[in-house]
């Protein structure tokens, strides 16, 4: 039965880049008469499953594929090879404040939200006053977002991605949304959501968050995966790699 498999799984996920190509895809030194362009590796032969209810970390240094994986996970980018295998809905928070478009107020943000997230029509009533209440913007959702500071920006972002009735969703380095009391009102809704069988994936420098709400943890260095598995022994295997330099 299709519950009873996981909700991701993910099956030798390689990822490579053609730098200094021009249109049509023909590399740099055609045009130029130079050296041909190069690959560069993003992702090597990436594997790991999540169930329900469960949450992964992933760490790793800049440039260690940790975006790009979760970029393949939300299908923004297509693998080079293996394949990334999702069971239900995904919602996605690729950077602070994103999903929020600058010129339309809080409320027609959240109606395109629902629209592009899926959100069916009998739930976006509901959708609506969930994400309001979760934001705390009040009146300012009848502005248009370019009028936020940058913290309101980033309250309507992840609650927009986080109050969708979404089984997945996939978060990177967004976890400092807000101030402080939104920030500890953000871990309550992990812990809750989770509790109910929705499932995390996060990419954050903050090992201690990640320590704290993931059951399970990757480490990418160079591309490849250094550790995967339980997530107090993937935060000891990255503090050992940056360490040991």
């Amino acid at each position: 039965m299709l519950c009873d498999k996981p909700l991701v799984e993910v099956n030798n996920i390689s990822k490579t880049f053609l730098l200094n190509a021009l249109g049509g895809g023909r590399p740099l030194y055609q045009k130029l008469g130079g050296e041909p362009s190069k690959v560069r590796q993003a992702l090597d032969n990436i594997s790991f499953k999540l169930e329900r209810g469960e949450a992964l970390g992933i760490m790793g240094r800049n440039g260690s594929g940790k975006s790009t994986l979760l970029k393949i996970l939300a299908g923004i980018v297509d693998p080079t090879s293996g394949e990334a295998i999702i069971r239900g809905r995904i919602g996605a928070l690729l950077e602070v404040g994103s999903g929020a478009h600058p010129d339309l107020s809080g409320w027609d943000n959240m109606r395109l939200a629902a629209r592009l997230l899926g959100v069916a029509k009998a739930e976006r009533q509901e959708y609506y006053e969930r994400t309001a209440s979760f934001c705390e913007l009040g009146n300012k959702l009848s502005e248009p977002a370019r009028w936020y500071s940058s913290g309101q920006f980033a309250r309507l972002g992840f609650a927009m991605a986080a109050m969708a009735p979404t089984d997945l969703l996939l978060i990177d380095e967004a976890l400092a949304a807000g101030d402080m009391q939104f920030q500890l009102k953000c871990f309550d809704f992990f812990y809750a959501a989770k509790a109910q069988g929705r499932s995390f994936i996060f990419v954050s420098h903050s090992l201690p968050v990640l320590r704290d709400l993931c059951e399970k943890g990757i480490v990418l260095q160079g591309a490849k995966a250094l550790y995967t598995g339980d997530i107090k022994e993937a935060v000891h295997s990255y503090e050992s790699s940056v360490a040991g330099n």
